[in-house]
C-alpha cells in the first residue's frame, strides 16, 4: 500500500518531463505573425530570425529550417557525404544525427561517451580520424560541449568536415565561444523541450557563404536558377512557418535569462539531492564549458536498486514523469546489420542507457513540482 503523500500525488496531475513557457510578449509576436499572414515562405519573422542568430552566434550565415533532424540531413547532402565515405560521430546521441549518413550508406565509425561530461570522448574521437575520415560530428550532451580542440586540430590535419550537432547547446560555450560554430556547418534545434522553442524548428549555421547559399536552396526543393519549379537535383521542403520563427526569435531575445533559469533549477535539484546514495550526475562545469542544463540528468549508481526503466516506471506510478537517456546507436534494432556485433564494445554509452535519466526540468517546471520529485527520490529509499 502507497503511503498518504504518495497516494495524494497518484491523484494529482503527471508532473511533465518538460512544460515550455510561453509569455506574453510570445504571444503578441505570434499574434503579429497572423495578423500580417507572416505564416509561409521567406517571411518578416524567419529573416529575423535569422538576424538574431546571426547576432547571437556571431556567425555569417544562419538559415532557418523546420527542425533539428532535417537540418543535419541537408548538411550530410551540402557536404556531399556519399556511400563509403568515412564519418566519425557518437554512438550516444539521437538517431537524427546518424539517420542520413545510414541512408547514404556512408562508413560510420562510432566513438564512445565520456565517462564526465557524458559527450563525445575527444581523445577516442581524434585516434579514429585520419586523411580518410571525411565528416566529424562532434554532439553537445544535455548542456555541456565536446572538447573541441583536439578534434579541430587534428580535422585540419586529416582535411576532415566538422559539422556541429548543437541542438541541445544553445546558449552553451566552449571556452568562451558558442557552440555550433567551431566547425564549417552547425544545427540547431527548437523543438518543445529546448531552451528556446518554437514548438518545432531548426537552424543551420556557417561561415561559408557558397555554402549557406547551396543550403538555402535545398531547404526549398531545389528550384533551378533559371526557372521556378523546374529541378536539377532534389532537395527538401524544409521551411520553417513564420508562426514558429516569432516564437523563437521572441524567446531568442531572452537566451541569456532562459540559460540562467536552467541553471537554476539544476541547482534546486543538486542541493536537494546532495547526500543521495544512488545518484551520480553530470558536472556543474568542466575546464572549458559550463553545464547549460538543457535537461537535467541522474545516473544510477552501484548502490541503487534499480535501473533507469525499473525507476522510470516507479516515478510514473507516483506522478513524475522522466526520459531515459538516449540508446546508442550501435544497439538500435534498425541498425543491426550496420553494427552488429559492437555490443559491449562503448561501456560508458551502454551504461547511460541502463542508467540513465532526465527529471522534470523545463523553462515552466515550478519550483514545487521540482521539490516534489526530489521528495519523491528521498522517499524511495524508505
Amino acid at each position: 500500500m502507497p503511503d498518504r503523500k504518495t497516494s495524494e500525488r497518484l491523484t494529482n496531475k503527471m508532473i511533465p518531463v518538460n512544460r515550455p513557457l510561453v509569455t506574453e510578449r510570445d504571444k503578441e509576436e505570434v499574434n503579429k505573425a497572423l495578423e500580417e499572414t507572416w505564416l509561409s515562405g521567406d517571411t518578416t519573422p524567419v529573416k529575423n530570425l535569422e538576424a538574431s542568430l546571426k547576432k547571437t552566434l556571431g556567425t555569417e550565415n544562419a538559415i532557418a529550417v523546420s527542425n533539428g533532424s532535417v537540418a543535419l540531413d541537408i548538411c550530410t547532402e551540402a557536404l556531399e557525404i556519399n556511400e563509403g565515405d568515412e564519418c566519425v560521430v557518437p554512438t550516444f546521441t539521437i538517431i537524427s544525427t546518424v539517420a542520413n549518413l545510414a541512408r547514404k550508406r556512408a562508413k560510420i565509425r562510432l566513438i564512445d561517451a565520456d565517462p564526465v561530461t557524458w559527450s563525445m570522448n575527444a581523445q577516442e574521437t581524434i585516434f579514429s580520424m585520419s586523411e580518410n575520415t571525411k565528416l566529424v560530428v562532434p554532439v553537445h550532451i544535455y548542456g555541456l560541449s565536446v572538447d573541441m580542440d583536439p578534434i579541430i586540430e587534428k580535422s585540419l590535419v586529416t582535411g576532415t568536415h566538422i559539422l556541429e550537432d548543437a541542438a541541445e547547446a544553445l546558449g552553451v560555450t566552449y571556452k568562451g565561444k558558442a557552440c555550433g560554430t567551431f566547425g564549417i556547418l552547425g544545427t540547431f534545434s527548437f523543438f518543445a523541450n529546448k531552451v528556446v522553442t518554437g514548438g518545432e524548428g531548426g537552424a543551420i549555421i556557417t561561415n561559408d557563404y557558397l555554402l549557406a547559399e547551396k543550403i538555402r536552396k535545398l531547404k526549398n526543393l531545389n528550384h533551378s536558377d533559371e526557372e521556378r519549379f523546374v529541378h536539377k537535383e532534389l532537395g527538401w521542403n524544409a521551411r520553417l512557418p513564420g508562426l514558429s520563427a516569432a516564437l523563437i526569435n521572441s524567446q531568442l531575445q531572452r537566451l541569456e535569462e532562459l540559460v540562467k533559469t536552467k541553471k537554476s533549477k539544476a541547482q534546486v535539484y543538486l542541493d536537494g539531492l546532495m547526500g543521495h546514495p544512488w545518484f551520480d550526475f553530470q558536472p556543474a562545469s568542466t575546464q572549458h564549458s559550463e553545464n547549460a542544463y538543457w535537461v537535467f540528468g541522474i545516473l544510477l549508481n552501484e548502490q541503487s536498486p534499480f535501473n533507469a526503466k525499473e525507476l522510470q516506471n516507479i516515478l510514473r506510478e507516483r506522478g513524475v514523469d522522466t526520459r531515459r537517456f538516449f540508446c546508442p546507436m550501435h544497439l538500435q534494432p534498425v541498425f543491426s546489420n550496420l553494427f552488429s556485433g559492437s555490443k559491449g564494445a562503448f561501456p560508458v554509452a551502454e551504461q547511460l542507457w541502463l542508467k540513465g535519466l532526465y527529471l522534470p526540468s523545463g523553462i515552466g517546471t515550478t519550483d514545487n513540482e521540482i521539490s516534489q520529485v526530489i521528495e519523491t527520490l528521498w522517499e524511495l529509499i524508505k
